[in-house]
């Protein structure tokens, strides 16, 4: 089969271009997606903001009017009684409301919310090729979402509540108006007018900073987490590094200001003139000299339709306020749920095949032809072809740079090649299902890690207890001593040769790793850290072991030792190892050695040796050094 020519990325709008009616079916996209989780938390809080704003304006409007007017005509003390305890009644309502929403349904609603949101936001991430990682604008892009996915969550809702208190105020105002003063409307209206525009103006100038700022404050966070995170503690103390990093840290810092600097002074004025505008001249002053004109000379309206008017006119200024101002951060979140939708949007240029592959149908590896490169950098790879059989143990050797990751890389199709291509049964691997394409493998990487959660989740690495299927736990067969998980998870242990340090932990295999949420917890040393993750080999059912320089913590001793453990643990499996030491080449069917991203010589040890080229000095180099150090190994 020929090469697959890799897609070409479409190039997507930039944020800033995006318009306003992007922007605000993006703010409905996030709607849909908390109506979708949480659709009777949505209804309730749409309708508690509502029930909010009209009881607000019967309190604080209608009953200045009634109470007034029941005054001057006389009425009776009882009628007022009566209406005060009817306003009481919609105060209890809403208070009674208001305390179960915040303390009870909010919680769990936004919760669920962010959970559901992050899972939607990590679920794409594990879908798309580990090719996007090298990508910055990638890496920025999911950064940004999952940080920002759920605050602007909840700035959305926020804000989609006090738009419905908005608009029910102004409704309300709107027609209390009409009945009484429609004249008055056209103060608010030309208030309204202004304020939109001076908001429109201030949120796009925010967000514009925002963007210049972001790269920054990147670099501010690298800052923060080399001060504060144990990895590189350390080097900080052992080394005149930390006062380079502080003084790049102030350089940084110096280039926030002038950022914060071209864009305050804008919003400044641009805020200052719609205030000013809006709210004293045409507010203010304007309307309230206007009901004292038709109150006192006119004789056109009562005190009590005055007054209530006055406040009405205050209760629709601050709703129209508040709407200018809402309408512009809509827009905002148009723009930053933009980075969402571009990131969940994002589709995978490796596409996972149709046809099923099980652990019992393997019988063959191939490289034909391969070549692969880094984005547009030059060649990591040329012209590979090897290949390994069901049972077969192959050692990929080689300095470093010479492109021994990458090959693993490809085989497991954690990447796709650029030109040749890699098979499994004769059949090109992009031709079979994804997912049980890569459960043929179980694979450790130099750097490898070690996860906040037990030893035995850390060498079981899946949701549940496992099975005995391919890709899941270790056949019973392949492990007669161990008829439980616990059991399996424990011999796999023994096998990476971890038994002795389990046996002094507190809670066997239950112990929590790391500090990180457990005070508790035990921190490993560097070679026991590699030995755990070496037993998840050991303990996944599957074909083929890819090992790409799992043990460089481990002494050289240990190393040997393991590597016979693991050779006799996998008789009937195919194991691919990369290793800088080459004291463990000797029990391996084939070598190959690369160099500069081609395969220079191949064979077995006692051929290559024979060859006498630059495997057998390297292998010669290295047993001098071993031997000077005494130590002795069967390879040697």
């Amino acid at each position: 089969m020929g090469s697959h020519k890799p897609e070409k990325r479409k190039k997507t709008k930039k944020t800033r271009e995006i318009g306003l009616g992007r922007c605000y079916a993006n703010v409905f996209f996030m709607l849909g997606i908390a109506f979708r989780h949480t659709p009777g938390f949505v209804l309730n809080y749409c309708l508690f903001q509502m029930y909010s704003a009209a009881e607000v304006f019967v309190e604080f409007t209608i009953a200045m009017k009634v109470l007034l007017d029941l005054i001057t005509r006389g009425a009776s003390y009882g009628e007022a009684l009566r209406f005060l305890g009817l306003v009481l009644f919609l105060v209890m309502v809403k208070l009674i409301w208001g305390a179960w929403m915040d303390h009870y349904t909010a919680p769990r609603a936004r919760e669920k919310l962010r959970m559901k949101l992050r899972m939607e936001l990590y679920e794409k991430a594990v879908t798309l090729e580990l090719e996007r990682y090298d990508n910055p604008a990638y890496y920025n892009e999911f950064v940004w979402s999952v940080n920002e996915a759920g605050t602007r969550m909840d700035q959305i809702l926020s804000d989609l509540g006090s738009l419905l208190a908005q608009i029910t105020r102004i409704l309300a105002s709107g027609i209390f108006f009409l009945a009484l003063d429609r004249l008055g409307i056209l103060f608010v209206v030309v208030s309204l007018l202004v304020m939109m525009a001076s908001y429109s103006i201030s949120g796009r100038l925010g967000f514009a900073r925002d963007q210049e700022l972001k790269p920054i404050e990147r670099k501010r966070s690298y800052f923060n987490r080399v001060f504060y995170l144990g990895d590189y503690a350390k080097e900080l103390r052992l080394n005149p590094l930390a006062d380079r990093l502080r003084e790049e840290f102030d350089a940084t810092n110096s280039q926030v200001y002038p950022v914060i600097k071209k864009y305050g002074w804008k919003q400044l004025w641009v805020s200052f003139a719609g205030e000013y505008l809006s709210n004293d001249i045409l507010v203010n002053t304007a309307y309230l000299g206007y009901l004292v004109y038709r109150t006192v000379v006119k004789k056109a309206l009562s005190y009590g339709s005055a007054m209530a008017l006055f406040q009405a006119s205050s209760s629709l200024k601050y709703a129209l306020m508040n709407l200018a101002m809402l309408f512009p951060r809509f827009e905002q979140h148009g723009l930053y749920v933009e980075k969402i939708r571009t990131f969940l949007a994002f589709e995978s240029t490796m596409e996972s095949g149709q046809e099923k592959i099980t652990s019992g149908d393997f019988k063959s590896l191939s490289l034909e032809g391969v070549s692969f490169a880094y984005g547009e950098d030059a060649d990591t790879l040329h012209d590979i072809t090897m290949s390994v059989k069901a049972g077969e143990k192959i050692a990929i050797v080689g300095y470093n740079g010479a492109g021994k990751s990458t090959l693993i890389k490809l085989m497991l199709r954690l990447y796709d090649v650029k030109a040749g291509s890699v098979k499994v049964n004769g059949r090109d691997i992009r031709e079979y299902d994804l997912g049980s394409y890569r459960s043929l493998f179980a694979s450790v990487f130099q750097d490898y890690k070690i996860f906040a959660s037990t030893v035995a989740d850390n060498v079981r690495m899946e949701a549940g207890e496992g099975t005995d299927s391919p890709g899941g736990r270790r056949s019973p067969a392949s492990d007669s001593a161990a008829e439980d998980g616990e059991g399996a998870i424990r011999q796999a242990l023994l096998e990476s040769g971890f038994g002795e340090r389990l046996d002094t932990l507190p809670l066997g295999v239950d112990t929590q790793l790391t500090r990180e949420f457990d005070p508790e917890g035990v921190n490993l040393s560097g070679g026991e850290a590699q030995k755990v993750a070496i037993a998840r080999v050991f303990y996944k059912y599957c074909p083929v072991i890819i090992l790409d320089e799992p043990s460089s913590a481990l002494d050289p001793v240990s190393e040997y030792n393991l590597n016979h453990a693991m050779l006799r643990a996998a008789e009937h499996k195919a194991v691919i190892f990369i290793s800088h030491r080459l004291s463990s080449t000797v029990m391996a069917d084939r070598i190959y050695m690369l160099e500069k991203g081609r395969i220079i010589e191949s064979g077995s040890h006692r051929e290559l040796m024979e060859l006498d080229g630059k495997y057998a000095a390297m292998f010669r180099m290295q047993a001098e050094k071993y031997q000077r150090g005494r130590v002795n190994t069967t390879g040697f």
